[in-house]
């Protein structure tokens, strides 16, 4: 039995189910989650699903997008889909998210008809078996870690591949494996798997670019914050299914760090590849 005081599965689900209240435009609600603002993977997965219900009978294989400001957890979110084009095997898709007529969020995504083709891929890294890891909401729930970042459940499960959890790595290397899995049986639509897979991408990625230099969340110096996010999908998966994000970050310059990942599933197929660069200021304190 799922423990309702970890997980909010079915809550973020909902959530990412949108109401249509014009043709191609749609509204969406937010929830808390330990941030006073919007958090970007909710509004990365509700524009997902405004753009995926509009292209019936194909698969979304990139999405790309920036985030322009912080959004209103008070306030709903518009957002409009532009058809850009329907093509023979591909169709392009805008979308815009707005609070009070400003623009939040922008992504561009294509879709594409199924079809066979060449194939390769980068092989999985060595990890350990996922059933046999700490679960790390348990720990947070525990209160493991709740001194730096107060305890809010989630919709998957995640189980870090080396020493700690998912807020860093190890020996301060940029770089971390996290397994991720839904704690319960999900319905069979594909655009319900790849809207929650989208929530759950930005969820302690961009962390990564912060643990070479031994800055953790919580720390009163820190400004962090999603400023684009891509995905390629690359095979079909199931959230209810073990996935393993191998993220690593290969750079940090500028008050921003560049993190990068691949994700596997079970059997070692290449299902996604990601990447993401956000703002990672330190801040002086005040005098």
């Amino acid at each position: 039995m799922i423990d309702p005081t970890l997980y909010n599965t079915d809550r973020i689900l909902q959530l990412l189910q949108l109401e249509q209240t014009d043709t191609d435009r749609y509204r969406g609600e937010s929830h808390f989650m330990g941030s006073p603002n919007v958090f970007g993977g909710q509004v990365l997965g509700q524009a997902l699903h405004a753009a995926g219900i509009t292209v019936p009978g194909r698969r979304v294989h990139s999405l790309h997008s920036m985030f322009i400001l912080a959004g209103n957890l008070k306030l709903p979110i518009e957002f409009e889909v532009e058809r850009v084009r329907d093509g023979g095997s591909f169709s392009t898709r805008r979308v815009v998210a707005s609070q009070e007529g400003k623009r939040i969020f922008v992504m561009s995504a294509s879709f594409q008809q199924e079809e066979e083709g060449l194939s390769h891929q980068k092989p999985m890294p060595p990890s350990q078996d996922p059933e046999h890891l700490e679960s790390s909401i348990v720990k947070w729930k525990a209160g493991a870690v709740q001194g730096r970042r107060p305890f809010q459940p989630v919709p998957v499960d995640f189980r870090a591949d080396h020493a700690g959890d998912i807020y860093d790595g190890h020996d301060g290397k940029p770089s971390k494996h996290v397994w991720t899995r839904a704690p319960q049986p999900l319905p069979d639509d594909r655009l319900t798997h790849e809207t929650l897979f989208a929530y759950v991408s930005d969820y302690g990625f961009l962390w990564t670019s912060l643990q070479p230099h031994g800055i953790r969340m919580g720390d009163p110096r820190l400004q962090i914050a999603s400023l684009d996010h891509t995905i390629w999908f690359h095979r079909p998966f199931r959230m209810d299914e073990w996935l393993l994000f191998a993220m690593d970050s290969p750079n940090a310059s500028g008050g921003r760090g560049l993190c990068l990942a691949h994700v596997y599933n079970r059997k070692g197929e290449l299902v996604a590849t990601m990447a993401q660069e956000g703002l990672i200021r330190l801040r002086q304190p005040a005098a």
